[in-house]
């Protein structure tokens, strides 16, 4: 069963944000999928105190995660579907 990411033609933030775990989760296999929930649910809270608007805060927090990662030394992993 698919959750939907909308509620009254606003973005739910948990199921989003579960979705950029998801998603970090595909990049970033060798960090821990709990790790890698904790970090986006504390980064958004975090990024959150300070917006004045939040139409972004999903992506922005994504791109924090990321770069947190990748700063700490992780790797990230592209899949390759085989195509030249």
């Amino acid at each position: 069963m698919t959750e939907s990411a909308t509620t009254g033609g606003l973005v739910d933030p948990e199921v989003a944000l579960h979705r950029q775990a998801e998603t970090l989760g595909q990049r970033f296999p060798d960090v821990d999928r709990d790790e890698l929930e904790d970090r986006v649910h504390e980064t958004y809270e975090r990024l959150k105190e300070d917006a004045t608007i939040d139409a972004h805060l999903v992506a922005m927090t994504e791109k924090q995660v990321t770069e947190d990662l990748r700063r700490s030394g992780e790797t990230v992993h592209v899949r390759s579907d085989g195509r030249a």
